[in-house]
């Protein structure tokens, strides 16, 4: 009973040594760049390549120092995304003035 609870909490999910949602991110932001900028600049692939490797490491760093980042991440999420309701009719987006 106790290795299956123990397990799951002790070591989140990885990708590639690094905590699941950050790497995840990396791969989500750096593929759809490398595309554009394949596309639309005549740039050699192989430094895509390099900048997500570089990133990656950094994301590996930064998972060692702190194992439950996708946790931590999940948990802003929320935070930053909650829509504010106006207190006065007016366009924008105003907590009060």
């Amino acid at each position: 009973m106790k290795e299956p609870i123990l397990r799951a909490v002790a070591m989140p999910p990885r990708l590639f040594w690094a905590p699941m949602a950050p790497a995840g991110a990396n791969l989500g932001i750096q593929l759809p760049m490398a595309l554009f900028m394949q596309t639309f600049s005549d740039i050699n692939p192989l430094w895509i390549v390099v900048t997500t490797v570089l990133a990656h490491i950094g994301i590996v760093f930064l998972g060692v120092k702190e194992p439950h980042l996708s946790k931590m991440m999940e948990s802003l999420g929320p935070f930053f995304m909650r829509p504010y309701a106006n207190i006065y009719r007016e366009k924008g987006k105003k907590l009060a003035s």
